[in-house]
């Protein structure tokens, strides 16, 4: 995907608001929809056991603004603007491949295999895999316009993958999520395999409104140091002029979300949001970092075979 000034990779927080801002959320939750048995129709979530073999299958028609923390880029050409891409669900005997549809675009919600270990009538847990952080390739961002001195030597960074144990709590029209994880990467400047913990946190909050389907959002990820300085961290055969070696610390990445959707037809529908993120201080330390803060903008239309 090709940018050009103003990119960031999202990987810390400024904690402890959004910390306290989540819990009480979830503490909200918790006491407020503990008693669903009476509650009735689709925007009433809990738990499904995924015996038999279902299916769906859609496209995804969006333009999305997804400034990134990376210094030098932005995104220029209307073609880069425009991200389809596709979600498939499939379940069979516990096993499934899914993509959360709380959240906005696949960018956010990507996609999910893993296998239902335990299933109770309000929570659940899975064994999932799943990648946590795209990765870079320096050499095509310098191609679409990114800072030549700034980017030209550094080593290619592939996307972080992680098998985690979750944790669903399924409430009245809302959803808390949190995965613990081990993620790894590729190898580092020295030709170490990166790897180290995540943790990932997220609730979500159904508010219908007349046919929009509105979510709202806040998480709390904890990323490894190892994890955040193999994005962000100049090792000392990558440093240049505008780049002084710079060894990155472990922190965390906060996030508000608001998603809609709205049906059109049978088969289309629109969608649309906003997620709002903002990682620990010390992230914006990096020399390839201008600052710690991104908003990802989308909308678009869904098809639903």
């Amino acid at each position: 995907m090709p940018f050009k000034k103003n990119n960031i990779r999202r990987i810390h927080s400024n904690g402890c608001s959004w910390l306290l801002a989540m819990s009480l959320l979830i503490f909200s939750s918790l006491t407020y929809g503990q008693d669903t048995s009476e509650s009735e129709g689709p925007n009433d979530k809990s738990p499904l056991v995924k015996d038999d073999f279902e299916w769906q299958f859609s496209l995804d028609f969006s333009f999305v603004y997804a400034p990134k923390i990376i210094a030098g880029i932005e995104q220029e050409k209307l073609s880069h603007y425009f991200m389809p891409g596709v979600l498939i669900d499939i379940s069979y005997k516990g096993f499934f491949l899914q993509t959360n549809q709380r959240r906005s675009s696949v960018l956010l919600g990507g996609t999910e295999f893993g296998y239902q270990l335990i299933v109770e009538n309000d929570w659940q847990v899975d064994l999932i895999a799943k990648a946590y952080m795209p990765g870079y390739d320096f050499e095509l961002l310098i191609e679409s316009g990114g800072d030549n001195e700034l980017l030209t030597g550094l080593k290619e960074r592939q996307g972080t993958g992680g098998v985690a144990i979750r944790y669903s709590k399924y409430l009245q029209n809302s959803l808390f999520l949190i995965d613990l994880a081990y993620g790894s990467a590729g190898d580092d400047v020295n030709g170490n395999l990166v790897g180290g913990l995540i943790i990932d946190s997220f609730y979500s909050y159904l508010l219908p409104y007349k046919n929009w389907d509105i979510y709202l959002g806040a998480g709390l990820t904890y990323f490894d140091q190892n994890i955040i300085n193999y994005y962000i961290g100049v090792g000392s055969n990558e440093v240049a002029d505008k780049r002084p070696e710079y060894t990155a610390k472990g922190g965390f990445r906060s996030q508000a979300e608001v998603y809609a959707q709205y049906p059109l037809s049978a088969s289309w529908s629109f969608h649309a949001g906003i997620t709002h993120s903002v990682f620990s201080n010390n992230v914006k330390e990096s020399p390839l970092v201008d600052t710690n803060k991104e908003t990802q903008v989308m909308l678009g239309v869904l098809y639903v075979f």
